[in-house]
C-alpha cells in the first residue's frame, strides 16, 4: 500500500476528527439532557450513528480489498469477509438492543473493530498514520459511548 501524503493525512484526519462531533454532541446531549425526552432522543440518535459509523469501518476495508493490486487471493478474501461483520453486526445490536445495552456493545465493537484492523494494518503494511488515527477515533468514539451508557444506567433509564 502506498504512503499517505501529508496533504491527504490533514484531510483525512478533519474529516476523522469531524466525524467525532455528533459522538461528542449526542454524547453530551444524553449526560446533560433537557428533558427525558431529549436524553432518549440523543441515545437513539447515538445508536443510529454508531450504526453508521462502524458500517463504514467495514468499508474501508471493502475499497481496501477492491483497490489494493498487491494484495494475493487470501487477504483479499479476508477483507471482503471481514468487511461486511460490521454492517451485519450493528445491525444485529440495532435490532435486539436498547439503552445501556445497546450502546455498550458498540463499544465492545468499536474497540474489536479497530483490534482487528490494527491487525490487518500490520499484516499488510497499511500507513503507520491511518493506523494511529483509527486508534485515536476508535478510543474517542469508545469513550462517548461509554459515557452516555453509564448516564444512562445512572438515570434509571436504561
Amino acid at each position: 500500500m502506498q504512503a499517505i501524503s501529508t496533504a491527504t493525512l490533514r484531510r483525512i484526519q478533519g474529516l476523522g476528527y469531524g466525524g467525532l462531533l455528533p459522538f461528542i454532541g449526542l454524547a453530551l446531549l444524553v449526560v446533560w439532557p433537557p428533558s427525558p425526552h431529549w436524553q432518549a432522543f440523543a441515545t437513539e440518535g447515538l445508536g443510529l450513528y454508531a450504526v453508521t459509523i462502524l458500517s463504514f469501518v467495514g468499508a474501508v476495508s471493502w475499497g481496501i480489498a477492491l483497490a489494493d493490486p498487491s494484495l494475493n487471493d487470501d487477504q483479499r478474501a479476508r477483507l471482503l469477509v471481514f468487511s461486511v461483520m460490521p454492517s451485519l453486526l450493528t445491525w444485529l445490536i440495532w435490532m435486539t438492543l436498547i439503552g445501556t445495552a445497546q450502546l455498550l456493545a458498540f463499544t465492545a465493537l468499536t474497540l474489536i473493530l479497530f483490534l482487528i484492523d490494527r491487525l490487518h494494518g500490520r499484516s499488510l503494511g497499511w500507513p503507520a498514520a491511518w493506523l494511529e488515527l483509527r486508534q485515536r477515533l476508535s478510543l474517542a468514539v469508545a469513550f462517548c459511548l461509554l459515557v452516555a451508557a453509564t448516564a444512562i444506567n445512572l438515570s434509571g433509564s436504561h
